[in-house]
């Protein structure tokens, strides 16, 4: 599990200064990073057999005659959009000048597609998985998983949304480029080896948030392909690879196989529910498969469920609601929902001051549970 040596050079001094100050904030423990603005310094850098497995250069750097591009799989630097060919011995073309994280998807995904290994680049932090479910549709579930990745990624913890809604909304919230989708991501989860080199070049970026995501599948019909299996597997390696700090999983209403596999796996679970006739009728079948599956597996489930009242009106008193007492009430907000992320309920101040608390609640258990465990995740 060790550490990919990632060589950079290119003659702006300035931009390899914050490359390397971001990857090392945002990156911690991922990569053994050399940096260069110097031909030279470059040239005696990989002729002295140090490490590299990518050698990220300058174009206007890149000697093709040298034989100490040998050592690693040489990727170009670009100022314009990436052509068909590549000189030399290079491998790839990535432009310089977008989002660090989207060039580090690239740079990933062409390292795992040209060499064909999938070698885990593990972190140093130590993940939360947080599900996020309800027994009905309607309930504002998405808005809830989606605003509660905003305020952490906010807080400064490197944020990641999951949408496996068998119909994904991520659209509504976040925008980002890639030309990978949950498409892609699925099958990846299909195929055998290792794994986290592909999900981390199909991820998205959301410049607004910087909250980390999917886009979704290219075809709706995909969703059907996707198994509990696949579940176990993904929330697995986003756990294992300790890269994201949380990961807000949006799960499809109700209870199926794949939410309880998701459930099972998770640290938190925001149970969403609202005062509404069909809600409670169903939140007592929700109730009796969720302790059906934990009498079987012996998973505690019931104490990782922080029940949320949403769609509150602001009339509501406290007490019970289809049997749980909510950790927190959410005022309704939904007359502000909209399909665009520019003008939905996300980005609404008071909305997000309601999760508020939901955020640090869930933070106060991450951080009980990290000081119990001694040496906290591991790194690469």
């Amino acid at each position: 599990m060790g550490r990919l040596g990632l060589v950079i050079a290119d003659l702006d001094a300035e931009y390899i200064r914050n490359f390397e100050k971001y990857l090392v904030a945002n990156y911690p423990g991922r990569f053994d990073l050399a940096a260069f603005s110097s031909v030279h310094a470059l040239q005696d850098f990989l002729e002295s057999k140090s490490h590299a497995d990518i050698i990220l250069v300058d174009s206007r750097m890149y000697d093709e005659s040298k034989t100490c591009y040998d050592r690693g799989l040489v990727l170009l630097l670009t100022e314009s959009r990436p052509g068909k060919q590549c000189p030399g011995k290079a491998a790839g073309q990535v432009m310089k000048y977008q989002h660090v994280d989207r060039l580090i998807s690239e740079v990933l995904g062409l390292y795992s597609a040209n060499t064909g290994s999938g070698r885990p680049v593990h972190g140093r932090r130590k993940t939360c998985i947080v599900s996020v479910a309800s027994p009905a549709g309607g309930t504002g579930k998405s808005s809830i998983a989606a605003g509660c990745s905003i305020l952490c990624a906010g807080r400064g913890l490197k944020t990641f949304f999951l949408c496996l809604e068998s119909v994904p909304s991520t659209d509504r919230f976040f925008r980002g480029e890639s030309d990978q989708s949950f498409s892609n991501v699925i099958f990846h989860l299909k195929g055998s080896g290792s794994l986290w080199l592909k999900l981390e070049s199909a991820r998205c970026h959301d410049p607004r948030t910087s909250v980390h995501f999917f886009k979704s599948p290219e075809c709706i019909l995909e969703m059907n392909e996707f198994d509990e299996k696949d579940a176990a597997r993904l929330i697995s390696e986003f756990r294992s690879c300790c890269a994201y700090d949380m990961v807000f999983v949006d799960l499809s209403s109700g209870l199926n196989s794949i939410n309880a596999e998701v459930m099972r796996l998770s640290d938190v679970i925001l149970l969403v529910l609202t005062r509404d006739a069909v809600v409670e009728s169903k939140t007592g079948v929700f109730t009796k498969g969720l302790d059906l599956l934990d009498s079987r597996w012996k998973s505690a489930l019931p104490e990782r469920i922080i029940p949320l009242l949403n769609l509150s009106p602001a009339f509501d008193g406290d007490g019970p609601v289809c049997g749980y007492s909510p950790a927190a009430v959410i005022a309704d907000h939904s007359n502000k929902s909209s399909n665009s992320p520019d003008d939905c309920v996300v980005n609404d101040v008071s909305f997000l001051a309601d999760l508020n608390g939901v955020v640090e609640q869930i933070l106060a258990g991450r951080s009980a549970a990290a000081d119990s465990v001694e040496g906290g995740g591991s790194v690469a």
